[in-house]
């Protein structure tokens, strides 16, 4: 029987990627029922949660990993929508709203 190689057992990108993808769709289910409750607050809440969760998954990723330029820049921008409402209140909360516009507007 052939043992397995060195590299079967790295975690790689693949992780990464199925932990976000499950944050975002169960945030996308959490914010379609607040809609659906005609709680649109709640909605952009865990929306934005959502985001601040795989924003810490890809910096945790790229500091132990390491990423390339488009995705450093990626990240930079998910830290800054995930901390402006904390910097500048109301103005960082129109922000997030501008981010989830579409998504609110359609329901």
């Amino acid at each position: 029987m052939q043992r397995p190689t060195a590299d079967s057992t790295n975690p790689g990108p693949s992780r990464l990627l199925i932990s976000s993808c499950l944050i975002v769709f169960f945030g996308l289910l959490l914010m379609a029922l607040r809609i659906a409750q005609k709680n649109e607050i709640m909605a952009i809440g865990a929306v934005w949660v959502a985001n601040a969760l795989t924003m810490v998954l890809h910096a945790l990723y790229w500091k132990r990993y390491g990423v390339s330029g488009g995705f450093k820049i990626a990240i930079v921008i998910q830290l800054v929508l995930t901390i402006l409402p904390f910097c500048f209140g109301s103005l960082g909360i129109m922000a997030v709203l501008l981010m989830l516009g579409g998504e609110i507007h359609y329901w």
